[in-house]
């Protein structure tokens, strides 16, 4: 049996009909995927163009009411995922403690009049939990 028999008769890489065929397979992915960034590409310029407006603080009338609508449905449900176990009780001292689960090193406790003067709250002892945003 010689090279050029059965079932060496075609290869890929001398077969120029396979190589036309896989270029115009090529041709029309690119052309489908160009059409397709053309239909696109204003619908990402217009997010770019919100993202920039959230950016700024200057959002949409119906963004923010659609954010502030899906916050006071959903804010409930995120904050029961964000906030875990904290119990409240009195230490073997007879002293008011909070043991608080180790993920909540980032928030502060504080008491009124005691840490901290808080206006809206002048009274002695209100609990006040704060975060730092952005890591500050």
């Amino acid at each position: 049996m010689s090279f050029f028999e059965f079932p060496h008769t075609r290869t890929y890489d001398s077969d120029l009909g396979w190589l036309i065929k896989q270029c115009k397979t090529y041709g029309e992915t690119l052309d489908a995927l160009n059409a397709w960034k053309a239909e696109v590409d204003p619908e990402i310029d217009d997010f770019k163009k919100l993202y920039d407006m959230m950016l700024a603080g200057d959002l949409p009338a119906g963004v923010q009411n659609g954010i502030e609508k899906w916050m006071r449905e959903h804010a409930r449900d995120v904050v029961g995922e964000l906030v875990k176990l904290v119990f409240f009780g009195l230490n073997d001292s007879g002293h008011f403690v909070a043991y608080i689960p180790e993920s909540w090193e980032d928030i502060i406790f504080n008491t009124t009049e005691y840490d901290i003067f808080l206006a809206d709250y002048p009274e002695y002892g209100r609990l006040v939990l704060s975060f730092e945003i952005g890591g500050a």
